[in-house]
């Protein structure tokens, strides 16, 4: 294992002074380069009780780790779970201090560690690609079709918007920032002209959408500066909407960028720092005043975990 500190003065240059932004600062840190959890992506993350969670992932030839991990500072980790009970890739969300599994059925947990079912079947289904949320009070579920669905239990739901006019997405980014819901991203089931070169029935997208009530939605951006991209993810990080990796499906490559915006409209590209790989569906948490970004895919896969640390504006 080696520890890497890297401290930045990160001036976004041109276009950050010429739209009058401070000076952005931070530390970035690979807090280890092999955690015991091994190499997967699609982990989903949460924090409970003072510290991270991964839960399941992908690894292998489309194999799954069914377990579930937790630590206090990201380089020592231990197995809570070895085979967890709810389904594979479920998203994973606190609500009212308590953890939330949904997927094609829902689990709950005041500990992470001893999980009751309270839901046998979600009226949603199994979603690919879908991201669970809390957002003004009550668990979103949404970014894998073009419909929203809230609850306030995780028991009763309800479909607040269908048809939406971003259409049927997968893939993308999803946040809440700023007293709105964002979409941002992913891909449509419709080829593109020309074809995409991996996917060849996708058509990628870098447009950026928001919802301040998840039924009324408004593109902000056509065409974002990053290049359209699925399997990214984003956090909302010191008052601003970060998006971090992602696929190329038109190149066939992955990203290794991170961006950030302060109103969804005009981005900027933090450098990141020497070592962090290009990568795909990473899992990221906001974490004692921390972005945290931890593995993901690059053929092959990573087990690393990264800390991105901004002060605190005054």
């Amino acid at each position: 294992m080696r520890v890497i500190i890297v401290t930045m003065a990160v001036l976004m240059a041109v276009t950050a002074m010429a739209q009058g932004e401070d000076v952005l600062t931070g530390d970035w840190e690979l807090i280890t380069d092999s955690a015991q959890w091994g190499i997967r992506d699609t982990a989903e993350p949460f924090v409970l009780d003072g510290r991270l969670w991964l839960s399941n992932g992908y690894y292998n030839g489309n194999v799954l780790y069914p377990d579930l991990w937790s630590s206090k500072n990201g380089r020592h980790w231990r197995m809570d779970i070895e085979k967890t009970p709810y389904w594979a890739y479920a998203e994973m969300v606190v609500y009212k201090g308590r953890v939330y599994a949904v997927k094609g059925d829902v689990w709950v947990s005041d500990d992470g560690k001893n999980w009751e079912r309270i839901l046998e079947k979600t009226p949603f289904g199994v979603r690919g690609y879908g991201e669970t949320l809390v957002h003004d009070g009550k668990i979103y579920q949404l970014g894998s079709g073009d419909d929203v669905w809230t609850s306030t239990d995780g028991v009763n739901w309800e479909c607040i918007a269908d048809n939406l006019p971003y259409g049927e997405r997968m893939g993308s980014a999803v946040a809440s920032f700023d007293g709105k819901l964002w979409l941002m991203g992913g891909r449509i089931p419709v080829p593109n002209d020309p074809p995409e070169s991996h996917y060849k029935d996708w058509t990628s997208c870098n447009d950026v959408w928001s919802s301040a009530d998840g039924v009324t939605w408004e593109r902000v951006v056509e065409h974002a500066p990053w290049i359209p991209r699925v399997w990214f993810v984003a956090e909302n990080y010191r008052n601003r909407l970060w998006i971090i990796g992602g696929f190329d499906n038109v190149n066939e490559a992955n990203f290794a960028e991170i961006w950030y915006t302060e109103d969804g409209v005009n981005w900027q590209q933090m450098p990141t720092p020497e070592g962090f790989q290009p990568r795909h569906e990473p899992t990221t948490w906001i974490f004692e005043d921390s972005l945290w970004v931890a593995g993901g895919n690059n053929w092959p896969l990573l087990n690393d975990v990264w800390r991105l640390t901004i002060p605190a504006e005054e």
